[in-house]
């Protein structure tokens, strides 16, 4: 590892499955706002479970699982051509496929959900934003600004922080910290207005690191600590163990290899017990990262050992 050694670009995202909740395979209304319930079939309710099932399976890490339960539950909603809620299984079927590294899937999925007719600009503007993600997962990051822009231009409400946050994403790829900040600070602005919590850290999140990158430490450690009470309110262990390697990156810049290492420590703790196995592998590649600029090759050996018997584990 180097020295320039970062989280990958969503390390600090928002999961973007869970914008879908178990009833978004049935209704127009997504993550950002509520959803009127109406009274349910059975079949509608059989879709639901499946998508209940492939949320829980996800959260996991198991990958594998969550794409079947959205595939049976994409099944029943073309068997009822339930339009809104085949266009929100593409998507998080696409979600899945860009998880798992098939970029080639995940574009066509997504591609399929927003060329759909009959949809609501909102369901469209979820999946233009799919799109941007995917893209910029890519390193595309000139058609990244395009779909991102698509899907403001279609829906903008309580969402719309959340747009501003991936724009000063893509401007932070580029290098373009000012610009980054400035995109940040208005998704943060937004998300405060619109009263979204789990977005508001987000924007936090990445306005410390632009600071980490500008040598601006110390104001950056607030911005992660002000980011960390909001996770902790809401209860979102991935997001809590994102803010600590992101404090543990900070304190690597800084030299400060023992904090690095205790940070990296909280994020693994908080990942494994929340059975997030992808947080949990990154914590251990950031803890031998810090153990090996610290000097400490044995450890850092170790915690590499410990990865490759974790995933060995999660084969079986």
């Amino acid at each position: 590892m180097n020295e320039s050694r970062q989280p990958s670009v969503f390390s600090h995202q928002s999961i973007h499955i869970l914008l879908f909740t178990v009833y978004c395979s049935l209704f127009t209304v997504l993550g950002c706002g509520g959803a009127q319930i109406p009274t349910l079939s059975a079949v509608n309710l059989k879709a639901i479970e499946y998508n209940q099932n492939a949320a829980k399976a996800f959260e996991n890490g198991n990958y594998e699982k969550a794409l079947a339960y959205y595939m049976e539950a994409l099944k029943i909603n073309r068997s009822i051509e339930n339009t809104e809620g085949i266009a929100v299984n593409l998507i998080n079927i696409a979600v899945i496929y860009q998880k798992k590294g098939n970029f080639l899937n995940a574009h066509e999925f997504v591609d399929i959900a927003f060329s759909m007719p009959d949809i609501s600009n909102e369901i469209r503007s979820e999946a233009a934003y799919e799109k941007a993600r995917l893209l910029l997962r890519e390193k595309d990051t000139a058609k990244a600004k395009e779909w991102v822009n698509r899907s403001l231009s279609l829906n903008k409400g309580l969402c719309e922080g959340s747009r501003w946050n991936l724009m000063g994403r893509i401007a932070f790829a580029e290098g373009k910290h000012d610009e980054a900040a400035a995109m940040a600070n208005t998704a943060l602005k937004l998300n405060r207005e619109n009263k979204q919590k789990t977005e508001e850290a987000n924007s936090l999140r990445l306005i410390a690191e632009i600071n980490t990158q500008k040598g601006l430490y110390s104001e950056a450690k607030e911005l992660y600590l002000k980011s960390l009470e909001i996770d902790k309110e809401i209860g979102d262990s991935k997001k809590i163990a994102m803010t600590f390697r992101g404090i543990g990156m900070l304190s690597l810049k800084q030299g400060h290899f023992e904090d690095a290492v205790m940070f990296y420590m909280r994020a693994y703790d908080v990942s494994s017990n929340a059975g997030d196995m992808d947080g949990t592998s990154e914590a251990l590649d950031f803890m031998s990262d810090a153990y090996r600029k610290s000097g400490d090759e044995k450890k850092a050996v170790e915690m590499l050992e410990k990865k490759a018997d974790m995933e060995k584990e999660k084969k079986k």
